[in-house]
């Protein structure tokens, strides 16, 4: 459960409910009873990224706009956050707060999820390389019980080794801006955030300990010189472990 969240009226007239808990900030044009096990998951899932990844998360406020249809977002963001309005959802971080935006759809908690991560990793960490930050929004955006699939990347990648993938970190570590990712960049992100979280204890390790690098505010480098510190040949065991589990 979503514990110590109390309701209010909102006092913003496009808004036909609110829940606040903590620092999380729910608003939406529809009742949120609607998707009460959404807002259960959040607080899950910060305290499961947090234990996860060995990083504390800040209290600073994290809002979380839900529209009734694409049409409502898209007509709200058009004259706030143009680009947005592109987007089925995303986050947009800013001084006072970090804001998540998303309409009701079939994969509004999968979206919600993924964009919260977002703004969960900027209140633990001064930056996130790109493919990491996409790699693990796609790790924590399904519920607990299915990550071990991805939402389907599992199978995927499985299929692609059969095709002769193998993972190319460097690639991924190359990729500067948003617009250069496409949807094979998020599945490979994905199946290598998978291998360090679920994979060997020497994997994670490495994760955690590039990420209290960055917590700390140093440069500790491409994350894949980390990795082979601890495994030498770790493409090799990405591979294994993928077609395995």
């Amino acid at each position: 459960m979503f514990l110590g969240i109390s309701q209010t009226n909102s006092t913003a007239a496009e808004w036909n409910d609110e829940f606040t808990a903590g620092n999380f900030v729910f608003r939406s044009e529809f009742p949120l009873k609607d998707v009460q096990e959404l807002l259960d998951s959040i607080a899950d899932l910060q305290t499961d990224l947090e234990e996860t990844l060995g990083v504390e998360c800040s209290d600073r406020e994290i809002q979380i706009h839900l529209f009734r249809n694409r049409w409502s977002y898209q007509r709200y963001l058009a004259i706030r956050v143009p680009d947005g309005a592109k987007r089925q959802a995303f986050y947009m971080p800013g001084p006072d707060a970090g804001r998540v935006y998303a309409y009701r759809h079939r994969g509004l908690e999968t979206d919600v999820r993924h964009e919260t991560t977002h703004a969960l990793l900027r209140n633990a960490l001064p930056y996130v390389p790109l493919w990491l930050d996409e790699g693990l929004a796609e790790y924590f955006e399904v519920e607990k019980r299915q990550r071990g699939r991805g939402d389907g990347h599992l199978g995927e990648l499985q299929l692609a080794i059969r095709l002769g993938w193998k993972p190319d970190l460097a690639r991924l570590e190359a990729r500067r801006g948003f617009m250069e990712l496409n949807a094979r960049d998020y599945r490979d992100a994905w199946g290598i955030i998978h291998f360090m979280i679920q994979g060997p204890p020497e994997a994670r390790q490495a994760l955690r300990d590039y990420l209290n690098e960055v917590e700390a505010g140093n440069v500790p480098g491409p994350l894949s010189d980390t990795l082979r510190k601890s495994l030498p040949n770790f493409e090799q065991d990405v591979l294994k472990h993928l077609k395995d589990f």
